[in-house]
């Protein structure tokens, strides 16, 4: 069921708040900021008749949107606004705010609470004052700045992850980089239309006054500072990804290169086994040796002593030459 809170300045400049029964009392008034929670239809239907609505944003208000858009109409203009932000368990999800910006009339949609329509709510008096685009700018400047900390988040969490791969790389830390990889990728499909959304709406001058005109500019250049963070991030990333492979590639190298060096003090030892054969004089213990009948007894340990001479011998060398 839908919430709606409608805020107006009567005749004398009185801010007054009502329902969705109160938008007829607001005609003589100024203009009027209508808030809904969890838009319906009839809501919409509603809503559509009293400030002409085009059937088509009406329409789009209802669904789910994948992307932000400027839709330009007649009388108003239709904003769709994505904004990332974390849920109780960390994950990255998009909330939007479908936004109708008229001259005399903002009416904002929303599903839930929202804590920048929130925090512009508590303050109708301030916000009121400069009308219909100076609280959207308000609103939006507050779910632009609300993106900053999210992009530093994951930053943040790929400098961790580096120290991470540099000290003992391991398929979690890969796991982990490609979910910070894919959420920057989310990050930038919503900052890079919001962008271009801002500077078509500034060129609005039916909606958007010439003092408000500037202070839209400087939330572009904060969308702008968030998509250099995330281009910056994505980077890292990047390099990131190359430290792992790297990262890998020596360790195996490091693998293969003391399994070459076993190998190699092996080598020499199934020479000597191999040469001598496995042939011993039965009933006899310790064996007289790999030898054939007139063999000694002593020439099983000599061999053995033999064999461990030279794999001790070998890895003294291959220490030395720091290839073990």
């Amino acid at each position: 069921m839908s919430h709606v809170t409608v805020r107006w300045r009567d005749a004398s400049c009185e801010l007054q708040t009502g329902g969705l029964e109160a938008l007829e009392a607001c005609r003589d008034g100024g203009w009027v900021w209508v808030d809904v929670t969890d838009a319906d239809s009839e809501t919409m239907s509603a809503l559509q008749q009293r400030f002409d609505l085009h059937p088509l944003a009406v329409e789009d208000s209802l669904h789910r949107q994948r992307r932000a858009k400027l839709d330009i109409y007649t009388n108003f203009r239709f904003l769709t606004w994505l904004t990332p932000r974390r849920n109780g368990s960390g994950r990255l999800e998009i909330t939007e705010m479908d936004i109708f910006l008229g001259s005399a009339f903002l009416v904002t949609l929303h599903d839930g609470a929202n804590p920048a329509v929130d925090t512009i709510a508590s303050r109708p008096e301030r916000s009121m004052d400069g009308g219909p685009d100076w609280t959207l700018h308000a609103i939006i400047d507050l779910l632009v700045d609300s993106m900053l900390p999210i992009v530093d988040d994951v930053g943040d969490s790929l400098d961790s992850l580096e120290d991470a791969i540099l000290a003992s790389p391991d398929q979690e830390d890969l796991r982990r980089l490609h979910k910070l990889r894919r959420q920057l990728t989310r990050l930038r499909r919503i900052a890079a239309p919001e962008r271009d959304i801002l500077h078509g709406l500034i060129r609005e001058s039916d909606v958007i006054s010439d003092n408000a005109y500037r202070y839209f500019l400087d939330v572009g250049d904060h969308v702008a500072h968030v998509i250099d963070s995330i281009e910056t991030y994505q980077d890292v990333a990047a390099s990131v990804m190359d430290v792992y492979l790297s990262a890998q590639n020596n360790r195996m190298n490091q693998i293969m290169k003391q399994l070459t060096v076993v190998a190699t003090i092996f080598m020499p030892l199934t020479l000597i086994s191999g040469i001598y054969g496995m042939n011993t004089i039965a009933g006899m213990w310790p064996p007289a040796g790999f030898l054939r009948e007139g063999g000694t007894a002593w020439a099983f340990w000599a061999i053995v002593a033999s064999m461990i001479a030279i794999a001790v011998a070998m890895m003294a060398w291959f220490r030395r030459k720091n290839w073990w």
